[in-house]
């Protein structure tokens, strides 16, 4: 057995794996939901309203439940999960906004009139907002009005927490008050931390997450502070709570919106307070870690089974979005500090690398680790490399840089076993493709005899290069992929380069040639595509010399009919013919009844 073989066996037992996990995951779910039925409530309908179990009124009398009983059980369980949700849900949700907007009119009457002072209004509203969250609480946990109480409790904070917002935020309560930042700030803090370890201990994401959401509203206020630590330091605070948090509770919708909101406070620090190259690094730098680490816990959470979280395709989609983000904003802010540190455009890139070497060793460390694989970070580590060579180099380094990262990405993927790295280099040669065809077919200068120098680094090069390239690839995992003959599926892969392959080809014929030139370009690009396929048995090759041939004939009878003078369409219409005449008759000497599959090599199943 050599090393394909074995490289065979271990993808095939990965699949099986995964499918025993993702099958296991489900029989933990419908069990779950098994026991959460009551022994003592009939199983029909109990799915449909275990969602108001805990609004639920005492049972009706037997008279009444033998009236309902007559009733479909389907029809009955419908309107009450209707009823339901009209009468908790959206009649709570509407009552808690007016009682916030209610406040709100009733700060503004008390200015009008002059109802108490602006030091009793603070105190009246954010009192009154600690008993609606109180008493929102006690009748989620004592006395299982779970839904209601979550939405009264979260009303009571948000009127508690703009009540001591405006000792503050508001012009005229600061003057006659004189209340001094650091209150306002200790005051919202205490009252954010406070609500945020209530509804982790109860087990109520909204409401921490709208208590946190209150908390990035305050960092924006910090923004006043005399120093320019201040906010970095209190959003970094607040990230790092988040972080800890997902130990005990893996809310991942908690962690990926507050790695927005992190970084877009910190923005509006960056746009207001103009800091310093070094504070911007290394705020960046810290948000950075931060939810690396996050990440990290999540994906622990969710592998260990040890909480509810569960690994499945929402929660994947989840922590590659976390992963994604967390790079391309921490790269923004280290290229921003440091342009700001060295003025010069020498250093262009270095942010994008070090992220992109941050990314592979979290990828290595969950790789050696009992816990999922964070595959997102492996392909993000390759395509963030890829970026910090474009943004280093010039138009046509970059090209032959990215080709080179695709390879090598390529290469460790085999050697390492490390699909994610693959996954990596196909978006960085999906975006080298956009590249070529918007910057390097514009920017690059066509050949030039005159010029030897610029032809070398000039847009047939780079075109030239990027086909053989992706002919190679196409190539190599046409041979080399140990998966495919696991998934049974078509080699979309290989098939994708070669057509890429292709198409570059055809473009660059026609952007350095002209006329009748681009006709006999294409007619003979077309043909040794055909023969390669018909010499190596390749299908997909044939395939893609038959467009090319289509894409000849076209051109030589809709343009060069019109547009070439008679000596060059005849040519032209030569060239063609015998072209396809040749092309012809390697078809019929192939029709030996030879079967064919489908992939793009014939032998892609060996």
């Amino acid at each position: 057995m050599n090393d394909e073989d074995l490289q065979r066996e271990v993808e095939r037992l990965r699949t099986e794996v995964d499918a025993l996990h993702r099958r296991l995951e489900t029989i933990e779910e419908r069990l779950t939901e098994d026991d959460s039925v009551p022994a003592d409530e009939p199983t029909e309908g109990a799915s449909a309203t275990d969602g108001i179990d805990a609004d639920a009124e005492p049972s009706p009398t037997d008279e009444a439940g033998a009236a309902e009983s007559q009733e479909p059980p389907e029809a009955s369980a419908a309107d009450r999960d209707l009823e339901s949700v009209l009468g908790v849900r959206w009649l709570g949700l509407v009552g808690a906004l007016a009682l916030v907007v209610g406040a709100v009119f009733f700060v503004r009457l008390a200015i009008e009139i002059g109802l108490l002072g602006p030091a009793g209004r603070v105190a009246v509203g954010a009192l009154a907002g600690l008993a609606l969250f109180g008493g929102g609480r006690y009748a989620a946990v004592r006395r299982g009005r779970v839904r209601w109480g979550r939405i009264a409790a979260g009303a009571g904070l948000a009127i508690a927490y703009f009540s001591t917002y405006a000792a503050y935020g508001f012009e005229s309560y600061r003057e006659a008050i004189g209340t001094p930042l650091w209150a306002v700030l200790l005051a919202l803090t205490l009252l954010v931390t406070v609500t945020a370890g209530a509804s982790i201990r109860d087990g109520a994401p909204l409401v921490a997450g709208e208590a946190f959401l209150l908390g990035y509203v305050t960092a924006t206020l910090s923004t006043d502070a005399a120093t320019v630590a201040v906010t970095p330091v209190y959003v970094l605070l607040l990230a790092g709570g988040i972080a800890a948090i997902a130990t005990i509770r893996p809310w991942s919708r908690l962690v990926v919106s507050s790695a927005f909101a992190t970084y877009g406070v910190l923005f509006l620090w960056l746009v207001d307070l103009e800091p310093s190259a070094v504070a911007i690094g290394g705020a960046g730098a810290a948000a950075f870690a931060t939810y690396l680490v996050g990440g990290y816990v999540l994906r622990a959470a969710a592998s260990t089974g040890e909480s509810d979280a569960t690994f499945d395709r929402s929660f994947r989609t989840q922590a590659a979005v976390l992963t994604v983000a967390n790079a391309g904003f921490a790269t923004l802010f280290l290229e921003i500090a440091i342009r700001s540190a060295v003025a010069t455009s020498a250093v262009e890139g270095l942010g994008a690398v070090a992220v992109a070497a941050a990314l592979a060793g979290t990828y290595l460390l969950t790789d050696r680790r009992p816990i999922r694989r964070d595959g997102p970070a492996g392909a993000s580590a390759v395509a963030f490399l890829a970026a910090g060579i474009v943004l280093a180099a010039g138009t046509f380094a970059a090209t032959v840089g990215t080709l080179a990262v695709v390879c090598a990405a390529v290469t460790l993927a085999r050697i390492g076993a490390t699909p994610a790295l693959e996954v990596g280099a196909h978006v960085v040669a999906g975006a080298l493709v956009v590249k070529l065809l918007a910057v390097d077919a514009t920017d690059l200068p066509a050949f030039d005899a005159a010029d030897p120098a610029a032809t070398l680094t000039g847009r047939p090069v780079a075109f030239a290069l990027a086909v053989a390239t992706f002919y190679g690839l196409a190539w190599w995992f046409s041979r080399a992929d140990p998966a495919a003959d696991v998934r049974g599926k078509e080699a979309t892969v290989p098939a994708g380069y070669a057509a890429a392959a292709t198409g570059l080809g055809v473009l660059i014929l026609g952007l350095e040639l002209s006329g009748v030139g681009i006709s006999i370009a294409w007619v003979l690009f077309g043909l040794a595509l055909l023969g390669i396929g018909l010499g190596g048995g390749v299908r997909g090759l044939r395939l893609l010399g038959v467009g090319v041939l289509a894409l000849a004939t076209a051109k030589v009878f809709l343009f060069d009919t019109r547009d070439l003078e008679a000596v060059a369409r005849t040519a032209s219409f030569l060239v063609l013919g015998v072209a396809l005449l040749v092309a012809s008759y390697c078809y019929a000497r192939l029709r030996t009844g030879s079967s064919e599959g489908l992939g793009l090599s014939d032998r892609i199943d060996r």
